[in-house]
């Protein structure tokens, strides 16, 4: 690190990453659950009777990581699987009133800090800001691709 620049832009990702990492820890008090499951909840509080596919891609994460997450949240009964009436191959989720009195708990916002400040950007500033973060990438020796498909709180522990 060489200049001054890069000193004062990785100052910015601390600030970030530390933001990050109270808000989930903030939530995780609230609620009893980790930042990434009070996410869930919230996008079963939007959408109920969402299937898991449709959530997953809803949050942008793998299938399978919302489906482990489901099972811990439906195990603390906070959210319920339901078979569709119409087809009962199509399974439905739900949140409990358990769900949701954990999420009347949850500091804002629901969807995390870094997903809310990224809806609230310019569409020309958010693609400078993808663009840049994708040559910034490009520079480092280690880059897990399965980590753009998990949850933020599950990387910044």
């Amino acid at each position: 690190m060489s200049t001054p620049l890069a000193r004062e832009t990785l100052k910015q990702f601390r600030i970030i990453l530390g933001a990050v990492r109270h808000h989930f820890r903030a939530l995780e008090t609230a609620c009893g659950v980790s930042g990434a499951q009070v996410w869930i909840l919230a996008a079963l509080a939007e959408s109920p009777g969402i299937t898991v596919s449709r959530l997953s891609e809803a949050l942008s994460i793998h299938i399978s990581t919302a489906s482990n997450m489901l099972d811990k949240l439906a195990k603390a009964g906070m959210a319920e699987r339901r078979r569709g009436e119409e087809d009962r191959r199509v399974v439905n989720l739900y949140l409990t009133e358990k769900g949701q009195a954990a999420l009347a708990r949850a500091p804002q916002p629901l969807t995390g800090l870094v997903p809310n400040a990224l809806g609230k950007l310019p569409e020309s500033a958010l693609a400078r800001l993808h663009e840049d973060l994708a040559l910034l990438i490009q520079q480092m020796n280690y880059v897990d691709p399965e980590a753009a498909n998990k949850p933020l709180s599950t990387l910044v522990r």
